[in-house]
Protein backbone atom coordinates (compact mmCIF):
# COMPACT_ATOMS: atom_id res chain seq x y z
CA UNK A 1 0.00 0.00 0.00
CA UNK A 2 0.97 3.52 -0.98
CA UNK A 3 2.24 5.56 2.06
CA UNK A 4 1.18 9.38 2.39
CA UNK A 5 3.12 12.18 3.43
CA UNK A 6 3.74 12.80 7.17
CA UNK A 7 1.74 14.82 9.13
CA UNK A 8 4.60 15.45 11.80
CA UNK A 9 7.38 15.46 9.34
CA UNK A 10 5.84 18.18 7.36
CA UNK A 11 4.22 20.38 10.79
CA UNK A 12 8.10 19.83 11.77
CA UNK A 13 9.63 21.02 8.74
CA UNK A 14 7.60 24.08 8.21
CA UNK A 15 7.56 25.29 11.84
CA UNK A 16 11.21 24.65 12.17
CA UNK A 17 11.75 26.48 8.96
CA UNK A 18 9.78 29.04 10.62
CA UNK A 19 11.41 29.25 13.94
CA UNK A 20 14.86 29.46 11.76
CA UNK A 21 14.04 31.69 9.91
CA UNK A 22 12.30 34.21 12.62
CA UNK A 23 15.28 33.48 14.38
CA UNK A 24 17.89 34.44 11.14
CA UNK A 25 15.43 37.81 11.18
CA UNK A 26 15.80 38.71 15.09
CA UNK A 27 19.83 37.85 14.83
CA UNK A 28 19.94 40.55 11.20
CA UNK A 29 17.95 43.21 13.67
CA UNK A 30 20.10 42.29 16.49
CA UNK A 31 22.79 42.80 14.81
CA UNK A 32 22.10 46.28 13.09
CA UNK A 33 21.13 47.47 16.54
CA UNK A 34 24.59 46.05 18.11
CA UNK A 35 26.21 47.37 14.87
CA UNK A 36 24.84 51.14 16.00
CA UNK A 37 25.20 50.77 19.84
CA UNK A 38 29.04 49.69 18.72
CA UNK A 39 29.35 52.60 17.13
CA UNK A 40 28.17 54.96 19.38
CA UNK A 41 29.89 53.27 22.08
CA UNK A 42 33.77 53.65 20.62
CA UNK A 43 32.38 57.25 19.49
CA UNK A 44 32.22 57.83 23.37
CA UNK A 45 35.33 56.17 24.31
CA UNK A 46 37.36 58.09 21.41
CA UNK A 47 35.46 61.29 22.84
CA UNK A 48 36.37 60.78 26.76
CA UNK A 49 39.72 59.57 25.79
CA UNK A 50 40.31 62.95 24.46
CA UNK A 51 39.36 64.37 27.23
CA UNK A 52 41.37 62.91 29.58
CA UNK A 53 44.44 63.09 27.40
CA UNK A 54 43.53 67.00 27.39
CA UNK A 55 42.90 67.01 30.83
CA UNK A 56 46.79 65.83 31.61
CA UNK A 57 48.33 68.53 29.01
CA UNK A 58 48.94 66.26 25.71
CA UNK A 59 49.64 63.42 27.58
CA UNK A 60 49.14 59.99 25.41
CA UNK A 61 50.26 57.79 28.11
CA UNK A 62 46.94 58.51 29.86
CA UNK A 63 45.60 56.47 26.83
CA UNK A 64 45.34 53.01 25.94
CA UNK A 65 47.48 52.18 22.59
CA UNK A 66 45.05 49.33 22.09
CA UNK A 67 42.41 50.83 21.60
CA UNK A 68 44.09 53.99 19.90
CA UNK A 69 46.49 52.87 17.33
CA UNK A 70 47.35 56.18 15.96
CA UNK A 71 47.13 59.94 17.61
CA UNK A 72 48.41 63.33 17.04
CA UNK A 73 49.02 65.69 19.91
CA UNK A 74 49.56 69.53 18.78
CA UNK A 75 51.49 72.03 21.78
CA UNK A 76 52.92 75.48 21.77
CA UNK A 77 56.26 72.98 21.66
CA UNK A 78 55.46 71.55 18.11
CA UNK A 79 53.50 68.01 17.17
CA UNK A 80 53.80 64.47 18.15
CA UNK A 81 52.57 61.18 17.45
CA UNK A 82 51.97 58.75 14.14
CA UNK A 83 48.44 59.79 12.92
CA UNK A 84 48.59 58.81 9.20
CA UNK A 85 45.30 60.97 8.38
CA UNK A 86 45.10 64.94 7.33
CA UNK A 87 45.68 67.15 10.89
CA UNK A 88 42.01 68.04 11.60
CA UNK A 89 40.71 71.68 11.73
CA UNK A 90 37.56 71.48 13.95
CA UNK A 91 36.49 69.47 17.10
CA UNK A 92 34.54 66.65 16.53
CA UNK A 93 34.26 62.79 15.10
CA UNK A 94 35.31 62.60 11.65
CA UNK A 95 35.55 59.67 9.19
CA UNK A 96 39.29 59.94 6.65
CA UNK A 97 41.09 57.82 5.03
CA UNK A 98 40.05 54.54 7.12
CA UNK A 99 40.21 55.60 10.24
CA UNK A 100 37.37 57.13 12.76
CA UNK A 101 38.66 60.13 14.32
CA UNK A 102 37.95 62.29 17.20
CA UNK A 103 39.41 65.85 17.94
CA UNK A 104 39.47 67.90 20.50
CA UNK A 105 41.54 71.01 21.46
CA UNK A 106 42.06 73.82 23.91
CA UNK A 107 42.92 76.73 22.00
CA UNK A 108 43.94 79.23 25.33
CA UNK A 109 46.67 76.81 25.56
CA UNK A 110 47.25 75.93 21.86
CA UNK A 111 46.71 72.56 22.40
CA UNK A 112 44.87 70.01 19.97
CA UNK A 113 44.18 66.22 20.38
CA UNK A 114 43.28 63.82 17.55
CA UNK A 115 42.55 60.12 18.46
CA UNK A 116 41.64 57.44 16.09
CA UNK A 117 40.73 54.01 15.60
CA UNK A 118 40.83 52.18 12.02
CA UNK A 119 37.64 50.99 10.53
CA UNK A 120 38.99 47.85 10.24
CA UNK A 121 39.86 47.34 13.75
CA UNK A 122 36.36 48.36 14.58
CA UNK A 123 35.15 45.55 12.05
CA UNK A 124 36.87 43.46 13.70
CA UNK A 125 35.95 44.17 17.03
CA UNK A 126 32.57 44.24 15.88
CA UNK A 127 32.63 41.26 13.96
CA UNK A 128 33.66 39.54 17.26
CA UNK A 129 30.97 40.62 19.02
CA UNK A 130 28.27 39.51 16.82
CA UNK A 131 30.33 35.60 16.73
CA UNK A 132 29.92 35.73 20.20
CA UNK A 133 26.40 36.47 20.11
CA UNK A 134 25.82 34.03 17.75
CA UNK A 135 27.61 31.42 19.75
CA UNK A 136 25.66 32.07 22.60
CA UNK A 137 22.18 31.80 20.39
CA UNK A 138 22.65 28.76 18.91
CA UNK A 139 22.10 26.15 22.28
CA UNK A 140 18.83 28.26 22.37
CA UNK A 141 17.98 27.80 18.58
CA UNK A 142 18.68 24.05 18.83
CA UNK A 143 16.36 23.79 22.53
CA UNK A 144 13.50 25.30 20.44
CA UNK A 145 13.66 23.06 17.32
CA UNK A 146 13.75 20.11 20.14
CA UNK A 147 10.73 21.38 21.59
CA UNK A 148 9.11 22.16 18.54
CA UNK A 149 9.51 18.21 17.21
CA UNK A 150 8.47 17.13 20.67
CA UNK A 151 5.33 19.42 21.09
CA UNK A 152 4.16 18.16 17.41
CA UNK A 153 5.10 14.94 18.26
CA UNK A 154 2.79 14.71 21.72
CA UNK A 155 0.05 16.91 19.87
CA UNK A 156 -0.37 14.23 17.15
CA UNK A 157 -0.07 10.98 19.73
CA UNK A 158 -3.99 10.98 20.32
CA UNK A 159 -4.26 10.89 16.33
CA UNK A 160 -1.77 7.77 16.27
CA UNK A 161 -3.62 5.91 18.98
CA UNK A 162 -6.72 6.50 17.62
CA UNK A 163 -5.65 5.29 14.11
CA UNK A 164 -4.09 2.39 16.26
CA UNK A 165 -7.28 1.41 17.31
CA UNK A 166 -8.86 1.47 13.99
CA UNK A 167 -6.45 -0.81 12.98
CA UNK A 168 -6.84 -3.37 15.49
CA UNK A 169 -11.11 -2.90 15.60
CA UNK A 170 -12.60 -6.77 14.13
CA UNK A 171 -13.82 -6.40 10.73
CA UNK A 172 -17.53 -7.08 11.40
CA UNK A 173 -17.07 -4.46 14.28
CA UNK A 174 -19.78 -1.42 13.61
CA UNK A 175 -19.79 -0.09 17.25
CA UNK A 176 -19.22 3.54 17.42
CA UNK A 177 -15.62 4.74 17.85
CA UNK A 178 -14.58 6.76 21.42
CA UNK A 179 -12.38 10.12 20.46
CA UNK A 180 -12.30 11.44 23.98
CA UNK A 181 -8.90 12.62 23.46
CA UNK A 182 -8.59 13.74 20.26
CA UNK A 183 -7.86 17.60 19.61
CA UNK A 184 -10.86 19.61 18.55
CA UNK A 185 -9.45 20.50 15.02
CA UNK A 186 -9.73 16.35 14.53
CA UNK A 187 -13.23 15.67 16.14
CA UNK A 188 -15.13 15.79 12.45
CA UNK A 189 -12.44 12.58 11.58
CA UNK A 190 -14.78 10.23 13.80
CA UNK A 191 -17.44 12.10 14.01
CA UNK A 192 -18.03 11.44 10.56
CA UNK A 193 -16.71 7.52 10.86
CA UNK A 194 -19.60 6.97 13.60
CA UNK A 195 -22.21 8.37 10.82
CA UNK A 196 -20.70 6.00 8.05
CA UNK A 197 -20.64 3.40 10.35
CA UNK A 198 -23.78 3.87 11.27
CA UNK A 199 -24.97 3.96 8.08
CA UNK A 200 -23.85 0.87 7.18
CA UNK A 201 -25.37 -0.76 10.14
CA UNK A 202 -28.22 0.31 8.96
CA UNK A 203 -27.61 -1.13 5.49
CA UNK A 204 -26.53 -4.79 7.09
CA UNK A 205 -29.53 -4.84 9.02
CA UNK A 206 -32.08 -3.87 6.20
CA UNK A 207 -30.07 -7.31 4.21
CA UNK A 208 -30.41 -9.18 6.72
CA UNK A 209 -33.93 -8.36 7.02
CA UNK A 210 -34.42 -8.39 3.49
CA UNK A 211 -32.70 -12.13 3.19
CA UNK A 212 -35.19 -13.31 5.89
CA UNK A 213 -38.00 -11.87 4.06
CA UNK A 214 -36.95 -12.97 0.80
CA UNK A 215 -36.37 -17.02 2.25
CA UNK A 216 -40.16 -16.71 3.97
CA UNK A 217 -41.77 -15.70 0.50
CA UNK A 218 -40.03 -17.82 -1.15
CA UNK A 219 -40.38 -20.81 0.99
CA UNK A 220 -44.45 -20.66 1.21
CA UNK A 221 -45.14 -21.15 -2.27
CA UNK A 222 -42.23 -24.27 -2.43
CA UNK A 223 -43.78 -25.49 0.81
CA UNK A 224 -47.43 -25.73 -1.17
CA UNK A 225 -45.93 -26.63 -4.77
CA UNK A 226 -43.73 -29.37 -2.02
CA UNK A 227 -47.05 -30.40 -0.77
CA UNK A 228 -48.99 -30.92 -3.53
CA UNK A 229 -46.37 -32.54 -5.57
CA UNK A 230 -46.00 -35.07 -2.41
CA UNK A 231 -49.52 -36.00 -2.48
CA UNK A 232 -49.80 -36.40 -6.32
CA UNK A 233 -47.14 -39.15 -5.49
CA UNK A 234 -48.81 -40.75 -2.90
CA UNK A 235 -51.81 -40.94 -5.13
CA UNK A 236 -53.85 -39.19 -2.49
CA UNK A 237 -54.38 -35.50 -4.35
CA UNK A 238 -57.67 -34.11 -5.44
CA UNK A 239 -58.66 -32.62 -8.87
CA UNK A 240 -57.30 -29.10 -7.66
CA UNK A 241 -53.57 -29.96 -7.08
CA UNK A 242 -52.45 -29.46 -10.37
CA UNK A 243 -54.30 -25.91 -10.34
CA UNK A 244 -52.27 -25.15 -6.63
CA UNK A 245 -48.98 -26.23 -7.88
CA UNK A 246 -49.42 -23.96 -11.14
CA UNK A 247 -50.34 -20.83 -8.37
CA UNK A 248 -47.62 -21.62 -6.36
CA UNK A 249 -44.95 -22.08 -9.04
CA UNK A 250 -46.56 -18.38 -10.68
CA UNK A 251 -46.01 -17.10 -7.38
CA UNK A 252 -42.78 -18.32 -6.87
CA UNK A 253 -41.85 -16.78 -10.43
CA UNK A 254 -43.65 -13.35 -9.49
CA UNK A 255 -41.38 -13.00 -6.34
CA UNK A 256 -38.08 -14.04 -8.51
CA UNK A 257 -38.97 -11.47 -10.66
CA UNK A 258 -39.61 -8.61 -8.08
CA UNK A 259 -36.65 -9.49 -6.47
CA UNK A 260 -34.33 -9.47 -9.54
CA UNK A 261 -36.15 -5.95 -10.31
CA UNK A 262 -35.39 -4.70 -6.61
CA UNK A 263 -31.62 -5.81 -7.28
CA UNK A 264 -31.37 -3.76 -10.51
CA UNK A 265 -33.01 -0.94 -8.82
CA UNK A 266 -30.39 -0.72 -5.88
CA UNK A 267 -27.66 -1.12 -8.66
CA UNK A 268 -28.79 1.68 -10.82
CA UNK A 269 -29.51 1.78 -14.09
CA UNK A 270 -27.38 4.29 -16.43
CA UNK A 271 -28.77 7.45 -16.79
CA UNK A 272 -27.11 8.37 -19.82
CA UNK A 273 -29.40 6.86 -23.02
CA UNK A 274 -32.51 9.12 -22.18
CA UNK A 275 -36.16 7.89 -23.24
CA UNK A 276 -39.47 9.51 -24.20
CA UNK A 277 -42.02 9.10 -21.33
CA UNK A 278 -44.80 9.04 -24.11
CA UNK A 279 -43.40 5.70 -26.02
CA UNK A 280 -42.41 3.84 -22.35
CA UNK A 281 -45.95 4.60 -20.94
CA UNK A 282 -47.60 3.46 -24.17
CA UNK A 283 -45.69 0.45 -24.06
CA UNK A 284 -46.13 -0.19 -20.36
CA UNK A 285 -50.31 0.17 -20.98
CA UNK A 286 -50.16 -2.04 -23.98
CA UNK A 287 -48.67 -4.75 -21.67
CA UNK A 288 -51.77 -4.10 -18.81
CA UNK A 289 -54.80 -6.27 -19.07
CA UNK A 290 -57.39 -4.34 -19.15
CA UNK A 291 -55.38 -1.50 -20.77
CA UNK A 292 -55.60 1.78 -18.20
CA UNK A 293 -56.65 4.68 -19.60
CA UNK A 294 -54.23 7.09 -20.90
CA UNK A 295 -54.38 10.80 -20.94
CA UNK A 296 -50.90 12.06 -22.94
CA UNK A 297 -51.93 15.52 -22.74
CA UNK A 298 -51.42 16.61 -26.19
CA UNK A 299 -47.98 15.67 -25.63
CA UNK A 300 -46.24 14.22 -28.59
CA UNK A 301 -42.82 13.81 -27.07
CA UNK A 302 -41.43 14.26 -23.45
CA UNK A 303 -37.82 13.53 -23.27
CA UNK A 304 -36.26 12.83 -20.04
CA UNK A 305 -32.64 11.83 -18.93
CA UNK A 306 -33.96 8.53 -17.38
CA UNK A 307 -32.56 5.21 -19.16
CA UNK A 308 -35.75 3.35 -20.73
CA UNK A 309 -35.59 0.52 -18.54
CA UNK A 310 -35.39 2.24 -15.57
CA UNK A 311 -38.57 4.26 -16.68
CA UNK A 312 -40.10 1.28 -17.61
CA UNK A 313 -39.44 -0.59 -14.14
CA UNK A 314 -40.94 2.78 -12.26
CA UNK A 315 -44.03 2.96 -14.32
CA UNK A 316 -44.81 -0.71 -14.75
CA UNK A 317 -44.24 -1.31 -10.90
CA UNK A 318 -47.15 1.93 -10.23
CA UNK A 319 -49.25 0.53 -12.93
CA UNK A 320 -49.12 -3.03 -11.82
CA UNK A 321 -49.65 -1.84 -8.24
CA UNK A 322 -52.68 0.09 -8.95
CA UNK A 323 -54.32 -2.44 -10.56
CA UNK A 324 -53.66 -5.22 -8.40
CA UNK A 325 -54.51 -3.72 -5.38
CA UNK A 326 -57.24 -0.83 -6.32
CA UNK A 327 -60.89 -1.85 -6.77
CA UNK A 328 -61.84 0.08 -10.15
CA UNK A 329 -60.08 1.15 -13.31
CA UNK A 330 -57.02 2.68 -13.55
CA UNK A 331 -55.99 6.18 -15.39
CA UNK A 332 -52.83 7.33 -16.64
CA UNK A 333 -52.35 11.29 -17.53
CA UNK A 334 -49.24 12.68 -18.53
CA UNK A 335 -48.97 16.85 -18.42
CA UNK A 336 -46.05 19.50 -19.42
CA UNK A 337 -43.19 19.64 -17.25
CA UNK A 338 -43.50 16.46 -17.65
CA UNK A 339 -45.44 14.98 -14.12
CA UNK A 340 -47.45 11.80 -14.63
CA UNK A 341 -50.16 10.77 -12.33
CA UNK A 342 -51.38 7.76 -11.91
CA UNK A 343 -54.77 7.01 -10.22
CA UNK A 344 -57.23 4.39 -9.42
CA UNK A 345 -60.44 3.84 -6.81
CA UNK A 346 -59.48 1.81 -3.97
CA UNK A 347 -60.95 0.39 -1.14
CA UNK A 348 -61.73 2.63 2.12
CA UNK A 349 -59.26 0.93 3.80
CA UNK A 350 -56.28 1.21 1.45
CA UNK A 351 -52.72 2.93 2.06
CA UNK A 352 -50.00 2.97 0.75
CA UNK A 353 -46.92 0.70 2.79
CA UNK A 354 -43.57 2.18 2.25
CA UNK A 355 -41.79 -0.87 3.67
CA UNK A 356 -39.63 -3.33 2.12
CA UNK A 357 -42.31 -6.68 1.76
CA UNK A 358 -44.72 -4.64 3.77
CA UNK A 359 -48.00 -5.82 2.18
CA UNK A 360 -51.52 -5.30 3.32
CA UNK A 361 -53.02 -9.01 5.01
CA UNK A 362 -54.81 -9.99 2.29
CA UNK A 363 -52.71 -9.24 -0.43
CA UNK A 364 -51.79 -11.73 -2.96
CA UNK A 365 -48.21 -9.45 -3.77
CA UNK A 366 -45.20 -9.51 -2.73
CA UNK A 367 -44.60 -6.35 -0.74
CA UNK A 368 -41.39 -5.20 -2.99
CA UNK A 369 -43.32 -2.97 -5.08
CA UNK A 370 -42.93 0.60 -3.63
CA UNK A 371 -39.66 -0.29 -2.73
CA UNK A 372 -38.54 -0.73 -6.38
CA UNK A 373 -40.65 2.42 -7.31
CA UNK A 374 -38.80 4.85 -4.71
CA UNK A 375 -35.26 3.68 -4.91
CA UNK A 376 -35.18 3.79 -8.92
CA UNK A 377 -36.94 7.29 -8.17
CA UNK A 378 -34.21 8.37 -6.27
CA UNK A 379 -31.77 7.42 -8.07
CA UNK A 380 -32.96 8.62 -11.56
CA UNK A 381 -34.22 12.17 -9.78
CA UNK A 382 -37.65 11.34 -10.53
CA UNK A 383 -39.33 13.55 -7.41
CA UNK A 384 -42.40 11.49 -5.65
CA UNK A 385 -45.94 11.97 -3.66
CA UNK A 386 -48.64 9.59 -3.12
CA UNK A 387 -51.98 10.09 -1.50
CA UNK A 388 -55.06 8.96 -1.20
CA UNK A 389 -58.36 11.21 -1.72
CA UNK A 390 -61.92 10.81 -1.46
CA UNK A 391 -61.44 6.71 -1.73
CA UNK A 392 -59.09 7.60 -4.93
CA UNK A 393 -55.38 6.75 -4.54
CA UNK A 394 -53.02 9.15 -6.67
CA UNK A 395 -48.83 8.39 -7.69
CA UNK A 396 -47.48 11.55 -9.11
CA UNK A 397 -43.90 11.15 -10.62
CA UNK A 398 -42.62 14.58 -11.61
CA UNK A 399 -39.78 14.69 -13.73
CA UNK A 400 -39.00 18.23 -14.37
CA UNK A 401 -35.74 18.00 -12.61
CA UNK A 402 -34.59 15.53 -15.31
CA UNK A 403 -36.51 16.87 -17.93
CA UNK A 404 -34.77 17.17 -21.78
CA UNK A 405 -35.83 19.25 -24.40
CA UNK A 406 -37.52 17.71 -27.07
Amino acid sequence: MRRGWSLRGRLVRRLVLGVSLGWLCGMALTMLFLSREMTEFMDDILRDSARVVLATGGDFTAADRTVFPAYRIVTPAGEQGDAPWPRQQADGPRSSGGWRIYRLSRPADGIAVELGQSNEWRRDELLESIGGLVLLMLPVLGLVLWIVRMTVTGALTPALRFARSLGGRRADDLSPVAAADLPEELIPIPDALNGYLGRIGQYVEAERQFATHAAHELRTPLAAASAQAQLMVAGRADAEAPRQIDRAIGRLGRIVERLLELSRAEAGIANEAGCDLVVVLRMMIAEQRPAPAFDDGDLEVAQVAMHPDAAALMIGNVIRNAADHGTGPVRARLRPGPVLEIRNPVAASAGFRQGTFRKSPDSEGVGLGMTIIRKIAERSGVALSFSIQEGEARVRMDFTAIARPA
